[in-house]
This record gives structure tokens, sequence and C-alpha cells, in this order.
């Protein structure tokens, strides 16, 4: 990953969590000392209990907007980033396909890989036409814009005109939506791609009709990641 990449995403992750803390602290029914002691007891919390936690506190763990009214970046976390970085190096994929990408900070992670690797093109998604605009700008600002083809529009009906098969698919949409959208692109995967979901663990309810028909169908092979917010780690068997 080159320098300019690594500060710029510094900064993203960076923004991220800010934008992230103030929303939390404006839902926030309490002092600003009683959300600090809650904020340092999260971090402590094993990662598939942080969605329960925040929903005994009548916290959001979905895509809401920030205090200012504007909608969140939500970023993947660096080790998730990392992480996906890393598959893509090991797996080497021609084609990947990512179903929300929101303000690019995972999109960046993808694309560094392939650019290191010197092929391959992702598929880029977002509905919002404000984190389109930011992700058009951070794709150009890291300088990967020949590994990056964005789709700007609802997920379902881009999907619907894909073509061809990916390799490799991050999904990181609404919760509520993983199953349903999950249904429309296995027509655009073959046995060895890779899909991995992210939130299994902070929309854990959301999202296990998804969860369970992975478990239920022999066609996959799937197993939830225990790191962060849960990553659901999918390989298509037949």
């Amino acid at each position: 990953m080159t320098s300019s990449s690594a500060v710029l995403l510094r900064r993203l992750h960076e923004q991220s969590q800010t934008e992230v803390i103030a929303r939390a602290q404006a839902q926030f029914d309490g002092s600003s000392d009683e959300f600090l002691t809650l904020a340092e007891e999260y971090d402590t919390l094993a990662p598939r209990l942080r969605g329960r936690f925040l929903e005994t506190l009548g916290l959001s763990s979905e895509d809401f907007e920030s205090s200012q009214g504007t909608p969140l970046s939500l970023a993947v976390s660096a080790k998730t980033g990392k992480f996906l970085h890393n598959m893509v190096l090991a797996h080497k994929p021609a084609r990947i396909l990512e179903l929300g990408s929101s303000c690019g900070v995972s999109t960046l992670y993808l694309a560094e890989a392939l650019r290191t690797l010197g092929s391959g093109v992702m598929t880029a998604t977002e509905a919002d036409a404000l984190k389109c605009a930011q992700l058009r700008a951070n794709v150009k600002a890291a300088g990967v814009e020949a590994y990056v083809d964005l789709w700007e529009g609802d997920a379902f009906q881009t999907v619907a005109q894909l073509e061809g098969t990916f390799d490799m698919v991050f999904i990181d949409v609404w919760a509520n939506t993983y199953l349903n959208l999950f249904k429309q692109i296995e027509r655009l995967l073959r046995p060895g791609s890779i899909v991995l979901a992210d939130n299994m663990y902070t929309a854990e309810d959301a999202v296990q009709p998804y969860k369970r028909y992975l478990d239920d169908d022999p066609r996959f092979s799937s197993t939830t990641l225990d790191f962060e917010s849960g990553l659901e780690f999918t390989v298509v068997v037949s």
C-alpha cells in the first residue's frame, strides 16, 4: 500500500470514529462521564456481545445519520480493512463485487490490493449520492481509479444489471436486506467464490435469516469470524 493511501485511510478511519462517537453521545440519555464509562466498557467486550450491549442502551448499530443530519460513513475498522486487503492478495480475484461501499474505506483496501497484484477490477455500489461523491474523491486521491468501477444507485437494481461471475463479494448494506440481496447475486457466483458479510454481531437479529440460509444449504460452507463486528466468511462449494 502506498504511503499516501495509508495516510488517507488513517484520516478516514479517524473521521468515521469521530462521527460515530458524536452520534452515539447525541443518542445517549445520560451524562458525559457516564457515556465515557460505557464507551470504555464497550471496548472491553468480546465482539459478539457488542451488538446486544448497544441494544440494551437503546443505541443503534445500523446506518444512522450524524447529529448534523448527514449520513455517517460507518467505515470498516482498520483490522477488517487489512483482512479484506490480505484476502485479495491471497485469493487473487479477477472480479470483486462490493455491495455498500459508503465513502470508500473498504473500497480502498480492496483496490489497493488489486493495484499490488497489478490486475483485477472491483464493482463498487452505493445508493447515497453524497457518499458516492466522497467515494469518487477518495478513489481519485488514492490513485486507484483504474481498479474501481462505481455504480451509483439501489444495490438490487445494480445487481440485476450485472453479468458474468465474481470471484469475491463483500456485503455491507442494510443488514435486513442481506438474504434477499444474496439470493439475487447467487447467479453471479461460481464454485470457489468467496462472500464476506460484515456486521454479523452488531446487527445479529437482522442477519439471522441470512446466516440460517447459508448454514442450511450444502452449496455453501460458511463460518462467522470472531473479530470486530463479526464477519461471515462463505465459500461457494457448488
